[in-house]
């Protein structure tokens, strides 16, 4: 680039983000962030020890979030922050009916430092039908921790427009005194600047929003799930299956704004805070796959449906999934001696991405990969030739992301 491109690169670069000033034309997108996580686990398979009468294991984990931002992501300009987290689990099998049906039941116990300890119990069932074909059922139940942002993020993004919060309660009310000066919610608020546009603006439209004085939680979710796998044909592999989440505590995120003036002179300080969502949240979905033989030749194909049920006003949904993908391949590992190639097409939905630093629509879009291989038998080795979105259209992921386009690949392999 130019060198005046390169000064403002520069500067952009050695500027924290949170320093972004639209006002002053000063732009930063830098994170000071050597932050460590250190995960150590262990498992013990007792199968053989019971002459594989049942099949038993357990295992344990331990995992150390080592935080160090230097106030440019976290809550740590002034402190160091650690979490710690450690697990247990227990899970055993057993074959019965002459092996025609197994079920699986399991445990599991997590704790970290800053919530409640959770037990997850699970049980899974595979019933074979008939040779080659079989119904799967399980019911589960499981947990997931906030993030290390939801709980310990502090950063002004936004050209200082809005900051982003952790949903503790020593950053939320301890630092931000979001419990006794309360903020508003993001509605009320929208209503009462367009009462003030008129010129006759309306303080009595502002509505407090009230946070749980615990903070933000673990979310949990019941899992119901059926699935079917088998070969309707000697050449023809079906697997489809359908789910059913009920969450409880769902981690979602609002926007409020907080008065930090007079209600005569009032100024206002947008925050994003994460939060549980009230009542149950639901989710679920569908997918079908088949893969057909012809010969040498592989056709195959998978479908998949995504859904969240509606979220209760004022949260945000952050589901981030499209509702429909699909992918579609076709190949032959030797379609001429030595030579082998694979076709694979994939598609997705268009859907609306939120989070707290970006939010919009996500286009559909579409990409093909392609493999050519050939098989050097003489020095037991093998050429593959191939890419990924070889018609280099661009798409993105995720709103907010660089777009992605093509990679060409040419890789040698020796088998001894």
């Amino acid at each position: 680039g130019s060198p005046q491109f390169e000064i403002a690169k520069q500067n952009i670069m050695n500027t924290n983000i949170s320093a972004t000033n639209f006002g002053t034309g000063v732009y930063g997108a830098k994170f000071d962030d050597k932050s460590n996580l250190y995960h150590y686990e262990g498992m013990y398979n007792f199968t053989n020890a019971l002459n594989n009468v049942v099949e038993f294991q357990v295992g344990a984990s331990y995992r150390l979030y080592d935080l160090n931002s230097a106030g440019t992501i976290f809550n740590d300009l002034t402190e160091s922050i650690d979490i710690n987290e450690y697990g247990a689990f227990a899970q055993i099998g057993k074959k019965m009916f002459n092996d025609k049906v197994k079920f699986t039941f399991a445990g599991r116990y997590d704790k970290s430092m800053n919530f409640e300890g959770r037990f997850t119990p699970r049980i899974t069932g595979v019933f074979t039908v008939a040779k080659n074909n079989n119904i799967r059922a399980s019911y589960q139940t499981g947990y997931r921790n906030p993030t290390t942002q939801n709980q310990y993020i502090d950063l002004s993004v936004g050209g200082g427009s809005q900051r982003l919060i952790g949903g503790l309660p020593e950053i939320m009310f301890d630092k931000y005194r979001l419990n006794s000066n309360k903020a508003f919610t993001d509605v009320s608020y929208r209503a009462f600047l367009a009462s003030a546009a008129t010129g006759t603006p309306n303080p009595t439209l502002l509505q407090q929003y009230t946070f749980d004085d615990r903070g933000v939680r673990p979310e949990s979710v019941q899992s119901y799930e059926l699935g079917y796998k088998g070969l309707i044909l000697p050449n023809l592999l079906i697997d489809a299956y359908g789910y059913y989440n009920i969450y409880k505590d769902f981690i979602t995120a609002v926007d409020v704004y907080q008065n930090v003036g007079t209600l005569a002179a009032p100024t206002f300080v947008k925050f994003g805070v994460p939060v549980n969502a009230a009542g149950e949240v639901t989710s679920y979905g569908a997918a079908l796959g088949l893969d057909y033989l012809v010969g040498n030749y592989n056709f195959s194909g998978n479908v998949s449906y995504n859904q969240i049920g509606d979220l209760p006003v004022n949260y945000i949904n952050d589901f981030n999934t499209p509702k429909v993908r699909f992918n579609l391949g076709f190949g032959n590992k030797e379609i001429i001696k030595n030579v082998g190639y694979n076709l694979s097409y994939r598609w997705q939905d268009k859907f609306y991405w939120n989070s707290s630093f970006a939010s919009g629509e996500v286009p559909a879009y579409s990409s093909l990969d392609a493999q050519v291989s050939f098989k050097i038998p003489s020095v037991k080795s093998s050429i593959k030739l191939g890419g990924s979105n070889v018609m280099n259209k661009y798409y993105i992921t995720s709103y907010g992301n660089p777009a992605a386009g093509a990679i060409y690949y040419l890789a040698f392999s020796y088998n001894p």
